[in-house]
């Protein structure tokens, strides 16, 4: 077995480990094809848990230099891409992340007749926000489904989490430290540092961020998944959005709640909001890429109205790269309900 090494002073145990086995593809010391060693010889090797080997495995087979196969083990791929001997077949199969039973003849009758009540209007640039028809249908699906009372002026749509993210940045500064959890969606550091700021991590216990972590943090902004955070799989517990609520008030930062899959727990599991418990200091952000299908690329924010009043007067240039078309299916797919009723399907499912 190749010799890994997890020093006590350095990084997370998963990122080091994830950064030695992603070396060790690069170099050729697992060609494409190989089977990597089990997660729990590695955990035996370098006395870490089989949870935090999951997790840097987990990092990799998002990236592609992996692909783990069931009841088999994870096996390298070459150079971070799809194996040969399955992309056509991925090609033409539906991607694991959408689900099975997904109203997709109800969504088709709303693209035709967006098409007819619309006409030469979906040709037309999207408004610098998103259309006003988007904002509402998110507007009245928030009160339903999160308790939130927000209006369309402090709406925002753009194309997915990441672009959400870079925007962020920009908004807040890149003198900004953003405090992430760990682990956390890589993605989410990797927009942040490129686009100029720093990011500081803070490890997660078994309720949401470690306490003492939390009370010590100095960062301007604070960047939190309260449900099912990826990879850890983690929720925060009411106790622990309450402390997060605190520690923003306390020091008057912000709070950036990436709620991404929340809409997927059961009704009486929902989770309160940190938008709800502090709406003044919270950007809410979310995206339908887990609610409806990855294609959409469709995200959106919601500010506090001095936020949204100070983007307006920096970034208020900004074009919503949002197709009019997608933002007015989405409305009505939203707006008629069959948005809920997929997702409440879902739940029952998952109840099982």
């Amino acid at each position: 077995m190749t010799r890994f090494k997890i020093e006590k002073q350095g990084p997370s145990a998963y990122r080091q480990l994830y950064a030695q086995l992603k070396e060790a593809l690069v170099s050729g010391a697992y060609p494409p094809g190989s089977r990597l060693p089990s997660k729990r010889a590695l955990a035996a090797e370098l006395g870490i848990s089989v949870i935090t080997v999951e997790h840097a495995l987990a990092l990799l087979a998002d990236e592609g230099w992996v692909e783990p196969r069931e009841r088999s083990g994870v096996y390298a791929l070459p150079h971070g891409g799809v194996a040969p001997a399955r992309a056509a077949l991925e090609e033409m199969s539906l991607p694991q992340n959408v689900p099975k039973d997904f109203p997709f003849n109800a969504l088709a009758r709303i693209m035709r007749r967006t098409l007819a009540d619309k006409g030469e209007r979906i040709l037309a640039k999207s408004p610098p926000l998103g259309t006003i028809e988007l904002r509402g249908a998110i507007r009245r699906y928030l009160a339903r489904s999160r308790g939130l009372d927000v209006d369309e002026g402090r709406i925002l749509i753009g194309s997915g989490a990441e672009a959400l993210y870079a925007l962020l940045v920009q908004l807040l500064g890149r003198g900004t430290l953003f405090a992430v959890e760990d682990p956390s969606w890589e993605k989410i550091r990797l927009v942040y540092e490129h686009n100029g700021a720093r990011c500081v991590f803070l490890p997660m216990g078994p309720d949401g961020i470690d306490d003492a972590a939390l009370s010590a943090c100095a960062a301007g902004a604070l960047h939190v998944t309260p449900y099912r955070s990826y990879p850890s799989g983690i929720s925060a517990s009411a106790a622990k959005r309450a402390a997060y609520a605190a520690w923003a008030e306390a020091r008057g930062t912000w709070l950036i709640e990436d709620d991404y899959n929340s809409e997927l727990a059961s009704p009486r599991g929902r989770i309160e909001t940190l938008a709800a418990l502090l709406p003044e200091r919270t950007l809410y952000l979310s995206t339908f890429s887990k609610t409806i299908a990855p294609s959409f690329r469709t995200g959106y924010l919601v500010l506090p109205a001095p936020l949204m009043a100070e983007y307006r007067e920096r970034l208020g240039f900004y074009s919503c790269s949002v197709p009019v078309y997608d933002q007015y299916v989405l409305a009505e797919f939203i707006d008629s309900g069959e948005l809920e009723r997929s997702l409440s399907r879902r739940r029952r499912k998952q109840r099982g």
